[in-house]
């Protein structure tokens, strides 16, 4: 697995003929920009010895139009070049955030919320681009700047050069040492973006009950809390920050005032020529540029360092359930589904969720999993298609164990609906063809018949093409529910797990919903978790979960003769049913 610094350098080398170019044409700038204080050199001493005319001058006037026409030029080279492959690395580093996230397991996104991964993916990657381009052109710019204008001013007097340099380590002393103390402060300061932006996103997402609930008060102390200690990380690492471009500064003009102090007298007394001191000034003066860009340099390629940390820690980071190295085929058969001995414990949890569950799915049957709440159903169908992992040769499909089974093939094979159908900020077209995007509009509209909701889409504004708003917040409840097992229908897979799809949706139109399912499914495998009994009571197999044990097995008449736990439950629903009237 790539680091992130791996992948710049990988992107580095791809590039590498337009980065040379950029890299030539900066470097002609800085050869350009060091060739116009050799033109005021020229400049001074002519007319220091009284040869020059408006003429010459002229000449020397339009010498340094055209160097300065030439940078320009120059500038619109390489800052498209340089400037363009940071872009490219940010975003090849965000397409790598996203992808590296949807292999990573379900439980992932519970220790890495979506406000730190959403943090990583744009202030981070911001900072890596900015050290990319900015920070590496400066850096570059900078030490050939520099070492060509001391290398200028060694020319011109190598003891007035030494004189002039002999405040510039203590730039480098200082420079290490906030440097150190500016990276772990740039680390302090992404980690506190991501838990402010996890705060907001929290918000924005709850804030429907954050309204009936009246916590507005409460969250607006929370997240100012959050801001405060945002700007207070932020502040101490600005006032490390302002420490280097004072220094720079300050040690920069004590260079000049040594030069004036040493050099004047040089010219004075003709070591130099006057030519000679004002274009050894100008030199030091692009001296300047350099240890003033030092303390940012320092800084921004500290602040990338260490958001390229943060983001390697997202694309190195290993998914718990992997496809095999060796997949196994996809089975010929028709989708029967054994479960063997399958024990079940949640990482930290005290009690295992499921306790030698045996049960046996039938190719083309409807089999139903009912049970008191919390007794593991949703669990066991959890476990049949991999998205939590279950233990070797456990449960299999066709014969085949599972984990043979590369995850897409499984996925496709089997598939899970959940409880809660999460509904995109798109249209219900867009929505219900979300796994056959092919789909004619003759079978839209089978699948949504088949899930009672053909009628409420029809008299929506546009139809198929409404737009639902973020999550789907125009339809109800069972409307949000009825749309995703359309969408789910619209697949129609061999084998299909319902995990109480209707929860939210009337006994009527669940009734007719079941009946229309066992219609469209004949001949395929299905598995339904339920809370009403009497919704699969028409089941050719019910397996009933206690505390995460199969308790009893068999049709609906034969169970609720039997006494148990499902009668006790069927007769409970009954009751409440008959007390609703």
């Amino acid at each position: 697995m790539e680091t992130a610094g791996q992948i710049v350098k990988r992107l580095a080398k791809k590039s590498v003929p337009s980065l040379l170019l950029g890299l030539v044409a900066l470097l002609m700038v800085d050869f350009l920009q060091l060739s116009v204080p050799r033109v005021i050199k020229l400049a001074v001493d002519e007319l220091t010895l009284g040869r020059a005319d408006s003429r010459l001058l002229a000449i020397y006037g339009l010498i340094v139009l055209g160097l300065a026409a030439s940078m320009g030029l120059l500038r619109l080279l390489w800052r498209p070049l340089l400037f363009g492959f940071a872009r490219r690395t940010e975003r090849k580093l965000r397409q790598q955030i996203f992808d590296h996230v949807q292999t990573m397991h379900v439980g992932y996104l519970a220790d890495n919320p979506p406000g730190e991964i959403m943090a990583r993916a744009t202030s981070d990657l911001n900072n890596i681009r900015m050290s990319v381009s900015f920070g590496l052109i400066a850096a570059t710019d900078g030490l050939v700047m520099g070492l060509a204008a001391i290398g200028f001013m060694m020319v011109i007097n190598p003891v007035l050069t030494l004189f002039a340099l002999l405040p510039m380590p203590l730039i480098v002393v200082i420079g290490r040492v906030v440097g150190r103390r500016m990276h772990a402060g740039f680390m302090a300061v992404q980690e506190s973006f991501a838990t402010m932006t996890e705060e907001v996103r929290e918000v924005l997402s709850a804030i429907g009950m954050i309204k009936v609930y009246a916590l507005a008060g409460r969250e607006e102390r929370r997240l100012a809390a959050a801001g405060r200690d945002y700007l207070a990380l932020n502040m101490r690492v600005a006032r490390l920050q302002s420490l280097m471009f004072p220094l720079a500064s300050f040690f920069t003009s004590l260079s000049l005032a040594i030069v004036l102090g040493a050099g004047g007298p040089l010219a004075v007394f003709s070591q130099i020529t006057p030519g000679d001191f004002v274009a050894f000034t100008a030199y030091l003066g692009l001296l300047t540029w350099p240890m003033m860009a030092l303390g940012w340099v320092v800084g921004l390629l500290q602040r990338g360092r260490a958001s390229m940390q943060r983001v390697t820690e997202i694309i190195t980071a290993q998914p718990l359930i992997n496809d095999p190295a060796d997949p196994a085929p996809l089975p010929q058969a028709h989708g029967g589904i054994s479960v063997r001995g399958l024990n079940y414990t949640y990482e930290g949890a005290a009690v295992g969720a499921l306790h030698d569950v045996d049960l046996d799915v039938a190719h083309g049957r409807v089999t139903a999993v009912v049970g008191p709440v919390g007794c593991g159903k949703s669990t066991l169908l959890s476990l049949i298609p991999r998205v939590i992992d279950p233990p070797d040769e456990a449960v299999r499909v066709d014969g085949v164990d599972v984990r043979r089974l590369a995850l897409a093939d499984l996925r496709g094979y089997v598939v899970l609906a959940p409880q809660e159908a999460y509904i995109f900020s798109t249209s219900v077209r867009e929505n219900l063809s979300l796994g056959r995007p092919d789909a004619t509009e003759d079978e839209l509209w089978q699948a949504l018949e088949a899930a009672e909701f053909a009628d409420e889409v029809r008299a929506l504004p546009s139809g198929l093409d409404t737009e639902l708003g973020e999550r789907g917040h125009t339809l109800s409840g069972g409307q949000r529910q009825r749309l995703g097992l359309a969408r789910v229908l619209l697949l129609n897979p061999p084998v299909l797990l319902l995990d109480d799809p209707l929860s939210a949706v009337d006994t009527s139109t669940e009734q007719r919903i079941l009946q229309n399912l066992a219609t469209l499914r004949r001949g395929k495998t299905t598995v339904i978790v339920s809370h009403r009994l009497a919704s699969v009571a028409f089941a050719d197999a019910i397996y009933v979960l206690d505390h995460g044990k199969v308790v009893e097995r068999g049709v609906h008449h034969g169970l609720v003769r039997q006494g148990g736990l499902y009668q006790s439950l069927f007769a409970e629903q009954a009751a409440i049913a008959a007390l609703e009237g």
